[in-house]
């Protein structure tokens, strides 16, 4: 028993709380899939040191990776987030056949043939048994789950060039080139039909295209390519425009997304076929606008093409629709590949390579632009501070750049040379390519004095990429080299430290200000739009409504990844570490706008303590579990104009203007209060309605509300406030069923109902002798009588007659009460606290002024003749009140004459000594008021503890009692 408790003890000790990563530090599983490019469901599984033998002899040393679906190696370390070191990505489904080699040592080594028969390699683990036991069990158990994958390769292999690449030249060698024509090729873009970017001749393709050839026949081909170090230079050279598209998707990764989902791009058109929304006609606008200067785009069939992946990529992530620049580069990846292809490679584009860049609010693009000016401020200080006195906006040039990924600044020839290292070796390639230009064009930019002329000089760089960059030099070979040469060169040489870590690490250091930015400008424009009834609000209370309402929303998605990301986390095992999830800010672009029913509560508790559950706790921290009362389900419908079951920003921003908006009376309030319940609109509230306000009313005033009468309280009037909102509240509901109309005609009896006996008490005028508006009895009993109920009021009870109030009724009942009258006057719109406050007790819901003494109640007037009357009934009931104390008090003191005559002669012979007994003259209330404070007040019948916590009572500040009993001590 002793051990267990140590052993719990000590795994709390050494196992830290699930918390939410550093963004600086992903998982394992996070850089393995950024390393070989892989879908985001697959994790890491198994990782063993490893040696890879080539059939062409070559050996390499590096690390085996083992996920549910891929067999990867590399020599290069994860965290380098680019599959250009030499290895491989297989996906287990294009493994043939897996064997174990005899070996006379105690090492492991697997033979592995893959898809294409040509292809061997031989792996040799260097470990311990057990570990590489581990991972052939899992390799083998993998290898029996992706069998059923094998169709899927197929229908991939058949679309990629290489594999008729290859196929003809066999037919070639064996004499079989007649039967060529007879295969179907591949789909490899709009340059088959409307020529490629560029001359041919010039571009070297056919020399190109037959290393290539000679490479993939040693190496493997699209799926199970190995990467040689041969490979980055084959690419860095430019690839043949044939084989362009198939080696983008595979270096992106884009290519295994479309292995798991071959018939994504079709089934995504089918099903939304003939549907309409906003991305369709932002795409429409844009269509000829995408590279006009190529003639495919000004053809029919490329406007197609493009229309079709634009519109089926903005009904697959709907979150992102369609953002400006997406038809651009669209548009340039039709040129080389398939419209299935371009879909697959976009998605690749926007979810991982660069996210953000094509969103609502463009965050990564501008992220993208802070880190870029650093690297220059870092690299080019002279030229930074040269921009910085000039006052030249370096953003104006570098922003075009980076969101069409340098197509629209380039000539398209080297625009797509720029992509093909892009695509390999990752987003650091934009930052290289941009800081190169601005160090070659360095001396002229010098000369720029404002954004004009930096926009003149750039242009012209541009436009003579393909001109010497050496045209002067007796060197034939530097002659030779292009202006295009050259960049690429400086880029990749004198820029080779700016790598994939240094991108990660500045994009942290800047990624909150410009979250913050974005979001302040997202928040202005907003509110500017909401319509008129944001006018009706304070400015600093609607800026607290904005961010209140956004913070619900953010915190509960945040709250949603991190509990699937934590249930996914159980099913991968306990050493599995959390994913770094973040989503829902307004400056991610992709964020939700509506607000469910759960997320209202949790708002509307942070503006409202009568929101909040009485004991619950949060478990996310914070303040109690937000209530669920039929009261707030009726807020939520009543804000609910668009009947979408949800709550946008413009309905909270307009309930609340219903309620706290300026020019808000108290006639108002009794009104909105009423129509709440009304639910027919017929102007009536049944029974149930009336029994539902008064739960409504406790429900509300539950956590506190503070109201003070219009006179000041009677001396021995201990009744605390909970109790007489408790008794308003009563009174409420037996007026409500005593003034109710029947809703039937045929209810309304023809005769009054004789008495069963005769009443004394009753008047012949109700309205002046109604027991609970006017007591007049009070004025010459001094105890006030018990309200008698009539007999009508019971009959009014009766299921079988259904009553109804209408909003007179209603109107008048609320100002026949003080309480109440305070409660629709100031006290409701006050429990609503748009400013957040910094204390966690709860806030009183209502702070009513007391008139002075000898001053006619201004509250008094605003009711009429009802305000005179009940003044001149209180001022009576103060005077009986009065007289019955006097009168107690001679009572007392004629019962206390004998004994103070017998004590007399005691008290002068002791009048020198102070007893113990004197003492407790000091502790009472006369002597210290503060004493008061700390010790609550109860009521006459009541127990000590009881009240503030009691069920359906109203609970009430333990300082808002000092102050009435402190008027009592000064009376």
């Amino acid at each position: 028993m002793f051990s267990t408790l140590i052993q719990k003890a000590q795994s709390l000790i050494l196992e830290p709380p699930a918390s939410s990563p550093s963004p600086a530090k992903p998982s394992k599983s996070t850089q393995f899939r950024n390393q070989f490019r892989l879908p985001a469901k697959q994790t890491l599984i198994q990782e063993i040191s490893c040696e890879m033998s080539l059939s062409t002899g070559d050996h390499y040393t590096g690390k085996l990776y083992l996920s549910e679906a891929f067999l990867c190696f590399s020599t290069g370390s994860s965290s380098t987030a680019a599959p250009a070191s030499p290895g491989f990505t297989l996906p287990l489904c294009a493994i043939r056949r897996v064997e174990r080699l005899h070996s006379r040592s105690y090492m492991f080594a697997l033979s592995v043939t893959t898809w294409h028969n040509d292809l061997r390699l031989t792996l040799q683990f260097a470990g311990l048994r057990p570990s590489c036991e581990r991972f052939c069990d899992a390799l083998k158990k993998g290898l029996r789950t992706q069998m059923n994958e094998s169709k899927n390769l197929k229908i991939l292999t058949d679309s990629c060039y290489s594999e008729f690449l290859l196929a003809g030249s066999e037919r070639k060698n064996s004499g079989l080139d007649g039967e060529k024509k007879e295969e179907k090729r591949p789909d490899t873009g709009l340059g088959v039909l409307f020529k490629y970017p560029g001359d041919t001749k010039k571009l070297r393709d056919r020399s190109k295209m037959r290393l290539w050839a000679e490479y993939l026949r040693d190496n493997g081909r699209n799926i199970t390519l190995v990467r040689q170090p041969t490979f980055q230079k084959l690419i860095r050279v430019g690839l043949p425009n044939r084989l362009r598209g198939e080696m983008w998707e595979l270096t992106s990764g884009s290519m295994y997304s479309r292995l798991f989902n071959p018939t994504l791009y079709q089934d995504t058109l089918e099903k939304f076929q003939g549907q309409h929304s906003l991305s369709i006609d932002e795409i429409e606008k844009d269509l000829n606008r995408s590279l006009p200067e190529y003639p495919g785009f000004q053809d029919e069939e490329g406007i197609v093409r493009l229309r079709r992946v634009l519109q089926a990529y903005s009904w697959r992530n709907e979150e992102v629709g369609y953002c400006q620049a997406m038809n651009i580069v669209v548009a340039a990846l039709l040129i080389y590949m398939s419209e299935e292809q371009a879909f697959f490679l976009l998605s690749t584009l926007c979810d991982r390579l660069v996210p953000g860049y094509y969103s609502m609010t463009m965050y990564g693009t501008l992220l993208d632009q802070k880190v870029f000016e650093s690297l220059v401020e870092r690299t080019m200080p002279i030229l930074w501070d040269h921009f910085n006195k000039t006052d030249v906006q370096l953003s104006v040039v570098s922003l075009p750049w980076f969101l069409s990924l340098y197509i629209n600044s380039m000539p398209l020839v080297f625009a797509f040379r720029v992509l093909d290292v892009f695509f390999l070796e990752g987003p650091k390639v934009l930052f290289q390519i941009g800081l190169a230009i601005l160090r070659i064009s360095g001396e002229e930019l010098l000369q720029a004095t404002d954004d004009g002329a930096l926009i003149s000089i750039l242009k012209d760089y541009f436009a003579r990429l393909d001109e010497s960059a050496h045209p002067n030099s007796p060197n034939e070979k530097l002659r030779a080299v292009t202006r295009f040469q050259e960049l690429m060169v400086v880029a990749f040489k004198e820029f080779a430290g700016i790598t994939h870590s240094t991108i990660i690490e500045e994009r942290a250091r800047h990624k909150e200000p410009v979250l913050k930015d974005i979001e302040n400008f997202a928040k202005r424009t907003q509110l500017r739009n909401l319509g008129p009834d944001s006018k009706k609000l304070d400015k600093e209370d609607l800026s607290n409504v904005y961010d209140r309402f956004y913070k619900v929303l953010y915190e509960r998605q945040e709250r949603d990844l991190y509990q699937l990301e934590e249930a996914a986390k159980a099913q991968r095992g306990k050493d599995a570490k959390s994913e770094v999830l973040e989503a829902g800010r307004v400056g991610l672009g992709a964020s939700v706008t509506i607000m469910s029913y759960d997320a209202f509560r949790e708002f509307l508790s942070g503006i409202a303590p009568w929101a909040r559950h009485n004991k619950l706790m949060s478990p996310w921290g914070g303040n109690q579990v937000p209530a669920d009362h039929e009261f707030i389900r009726r807020l939520f419908k009543r804000w609910d104009t668009d009947f979408n079951d949800a709550l946008t920003l413009q309905n909270v921003v307009s309930g609340l203007a219903a309620i706290k908006g300026a020019h808000k009376d108290i006639m108002s309030c009794i009104s909105w209060f009423f129509e709440l319940y009304d639910d027919d609109g017929d102007g009536r509230v049944d029974k149930e309605g009336i029994l539902k306000i008064s739960e409504a009313l406790l429900f509300i005033t539950r956590k506190g509300f503070t109201f003070e009468t219009s006179t000041p309280p009677l001396p021995g009037d201990d009744n605390r406030p909970d109790e007489k909102f408790l008794k308003s509240v009563s009174e409420f509901i037996h007026r409500c069923f005593e003034y109710a109309d029947p809703s039937h005609p045929g209810n309304i009896p023809s005769t009054p109902s004789p008495p069963s006996s005769p009443d004394p008490s009753d008047d012949e005028e109700d309205e002046d002798s109604d027991d609970d508006l006017i007591a007049f009895e009070s004025i010459q009993d001094p105890t006030p009588p018990k309200p008698k109920r009539k007999k009508e009021a019971n009959i009014a009870l009766d299921p079988q007659k259904p009553l109804h109030i209408t909003l007179p009724t209603f109107r008048m009942v609320i100002l026949a009460d003080e309480a109440l009258e305070s409660f629709f006057e100031r006290g409701f719109t006050a429990s609503f606290s748009l400013t957040p406050s910094t204390s966690t007790a709860p806030i009183p819901s209502a702070h009513l002024s007391t008139p002075s003494a000898g001053l006619p109640s201004v509250e008094a007037a605003r009711v009429g003749i009802r305000g005179v009357l009940d003044g001149v009934v209180r001022d009576g009931m103060r005077v009986a009140a009065e007289v019955r104390r006097r009168m107690e008090e001679e009572v007392e003191k004629a019962a206390a004459g004998a004994k103070e005559a017998v004590d007399e002669e005691e008290e002068k012979e002791e009048v020198g000594r102070v007893s113990e007994g004197d003492r407790d003259l000091l502790s009472g209330a006369e002597a210290d008021i503060r004493s008061i404070a700390e010790k609550p007040l109860v009521a006459e019948g009541q127990k000590e503890g009881e009240g503030e916590g009691s069920e359906g009572g109203v609970g009430v500040k333990k300082e808002e009692v000092v102050v009435e009993r402190r008027e009592d001590l000064l009376q």
